[in-house]
């Protein structure tokens, strides 16, 4: 009560120079809580003054340690903006794209501020290529991507999982353009082979010879690309069938023309 008595008295004193010096008392306190309506007050109060720059970066620190990173991100935007000449332009605009990754959730939730991350930290290193934050910065993007190329799979086999064959193998060659440093890229490759030859299989008769020779396609790439794969026996079993599916579908497509002909 005492604490919150003296600190009523701050906000209460006439005197801006006063609560400013208390603002940056209790930030060096650790106490962001406290500064950082006094540093609000001062920027509303003082826009333009020769301190702004002072007080405008401290405040965004003070979200930043209050774990609001989305108004820290904001607030160290607003800083870049508004100072980029300045020598905390850099730190700036680090703890921006920092802000923006602290807020990305879990891999399997929405993204859209991991993409905002990965461009705020990309847009750091372009202007700042000599940083000594670059390198925490690559280590930074690595791990936002791989949340990502783990989004991408899972919604990419949902498709397999629930049937969507053709759905499944444009996603899953997707993910592979996308991410051609992803793991385990046998694996995505024997599930486009297997969701073309299911998506073949449950084809209508007259679709049926063009999707089983899309799956032999198929095989043939993962065949070469990964001959040494966990994958290979079941994919060259695949292939076979996959084959005389094809001759049988052939046949009949020729047999099927002879009888019209006759």
């Amino acid at each position: 009560a005492a604490c919150n008595q003296s600190y009523n008295k701050v906000l209460k004193n006439p005197d801006p120079k006063f609560r400013l010096e208390k603002a940056y008392e209790y930030y060096n306190q650790g106490k962001f809580e406290k500064a950082q309506p006094l540093f609000e007050e001062n920027l509303t109060m003082n826009k333009g003054i020769k301190n702004s720059e002072d007080v405008l970066f401290h405040y965004s620190y003070c979200f930043y340690y209050l774990k609001d990173y989305t108004m820290g991100a904001f607030y160290f935007r607003n800083f870049t903006t508004s100072y980029p000449t300045s020598k905390r332009a850099e730190e700036a605009a680090f703890m921006m794209a920092k802000c923006y990754d602290l807020e990305s959730p879990r891999y399997n939730l929405d993204q859209a501020n991991t993409f905002k991350a990965i461009e705020q930290y990309q847009n750091f290193a372009s202007r700042y290529p000599n940083s000594d934050k670059i390198k925490d910065t690559n280590e930074a993007m690595d791990k936002l991507r791989d949340k990502l190329q783990k989004k991408a799979y899972d919604n990419a086999y949902l498709y397999y999982k629930i049937r969507q064959y053709q759905a499944a193998s444009v996603a899953l060659k997707s993910l592979l353009k996308d991410y051609p440093d992803i793991d385990k890229q046998d694996r995505i490759q024997y599930y486009i082979v297997k969701s073309n030859k299911l998506f073949a299989d449950n084809s209508t008769s007259s679709k049926k010879l063009e999707r089983y020779e899309e799956t032999a396609k198929e095989c043939t790439l993962f065949r070469e690309t990964y001959p040494e794969s966990e994958f290979s026996g079941e994919v060259n079993d695949i292939y076979n069938k996959t084959l005389v599916q094809i001759n049988i579908h052939k046949n009949s497509t020729h047999n099927g023309k002879e009888k019209r002909r006759n």
